[in-house]
């Protein structure tokens, strides 16, 4: 996740609900749309000092998982009756002095099974979420810094960590199969690393890069599954992303991709939809200041939890009205605003109950606790 968190967070003001056209999941048009609402909060222990620390989730067969730096843990979330029913321990390193130094951090699941990566401090834990434990530690570096986020490539059972805080950064793949290190890539001239994803129409892993000199405000690099088999993993196509500063990164209908953006104070708050195997810009939506984004197949809908979003859409480094962000598949519009917690930046959706789970920390007046929002998706 984005290493650069701002000085202050403001207090989640209420907003308007964009009710305007959109499109349901087979594309037909609809006169008005429903915007999300708030179904319960799950109570996760945690404290405004040091405020509740989390980073990636994952949802996967009747769970939610949530990698939380307070209590050093990854939590279990069961999606039929949002009970927190776990805290997986197993010597993660919890909060350090900052983002890069503290862990649990990327989560990656292997879908239908137990197997559950957990991105940490200088390696990635394995864990087997039947017996809730930790069984396996891969070693990646010795550098201090975490390891953060991560993608799977089914057809070749390759799993790709981001290592952003190391310099240079680079990306570790993994052949599950033997949960051992197949390759490293390292980019020399990048920033730091963000959000993958594995495209299954073009055989490839997408990452957004932080900045390069060609491309100081970001851009999303492709890497080729079949270099990563061979042993060099290379990047093949850039795509430059213009005043973005790129986080999340999001496969939706089609060749679409949504790339979350976070840009600089003094900038206009936007997120772009690309297509990923051109990367023109098929849209460019009025919402940003996020971190992990989030596409459900069943709604058709993208889901940006937004920490750094303002009132008026200029990027800012403090007076931040937090929302998460409802963008239409088919449309490529933003179709709802709803206001949540201080802090959100994490989000993971299980369309088998139509829910959306959006972790937030203590402190604003109408989130004042702490702890896990649950929403409708649809």
């Amino acid at each position: 996740m984005q290493g650069r968190f701002r000085s202050a967070i403001t207090l989640a003001l209420s907003v308007g609900l964009a009710a305007c056209g959109g499109s349901n999941n087979n594309g037909s048009t609809a006169s008005t749309v429903a915007a999300p609402t708030e179904q319960t909060t799950i109570k996760v222990p945690n404290s405004p000092n040091p405020a509740f620390s989390f980073d990636i989730s994952y949802v996967d067969s009747g769970r939610y998982y949530l990698a939380d730096r307070n209590n050093a843990s990854v939590d279990v979330v069961d999606t039929h009756t949002n009970a927190l029913v776990a805290q997986i321990k197993g010597g993660f390193t919890g909060i350090g002095k900052t983002p890069d130094t503290s862990g649990p951090d990327g989560l990656v699941g292997i879908p239908g099974t137990s197997t559950l990566y957990a991105g940490d401090v200088n390696n990635i834990k394995v864990i087997d979420t039947a017996a809730q434990q930790v069984v396996g530690t891969i070693a990646v570096s010795s550098a201090g810094e975490r390891v953060d986020e991560g993608c799977y490539d089914p057809d070749d059972d390759i799993v790709m960590f981001a290592s952003p805080g190391d310099t240079p950064p680079f990306t570790t793949f993994i052949s599950n199969k033997t949960r051992t290190i197949m390759s490293k890539l390292t980019f020399a001239t990048s920033s730091g690393l963000e959000a993958c994803a594995y495209d299954a129409k073009t055989k490839s892993f997408l990452i957004n890069n932080d900045g390069t000199p060609a491309n100081p405000a970001g851009e999303v690099d492709v890497i080729p599954a079949a270099s990563v088999v061979a042993g060099t993993p290379t990047v093949s196509s850039v795509y430059p992303l213009g005043n973005c500063s790129p986080t999340g990164l999001a496969l939706g209908p089609n060749n679409d991709m949504l790339v979350g953006c976070d840009q600089p104070a003094g900038q206009k708050l936007a997120s772009l939809i690309l297509d990923r195997t051109t990367g023109s810009t098929l849209a460019t939506v009025p919402f940003g200041g996020v971190d992990q984004i989030a596409y459900d197949s069943v709604s058709n809908r993208y889901f940006l939890p937004a920490r750094h979003e303002t009132a008026n859409g200029t990027a800012a480094d403090s007076g931040y009205t937090p929302l998460l962000g409802v963008i239409d598949g088919t449309s490529r519009t933003l179709i709802a605003q709803v206001p949540v917690g201080n802090g959100v930046h994490s989000v993971a959706v299980d369309g088998a109950t139509n829910q959306v789970y959006v972790p937030f920390q203590p402190g604003g007046t109408n989130f004042p606790f702490g702890g896990i929002l649950v929403f409708n998706a649809h």
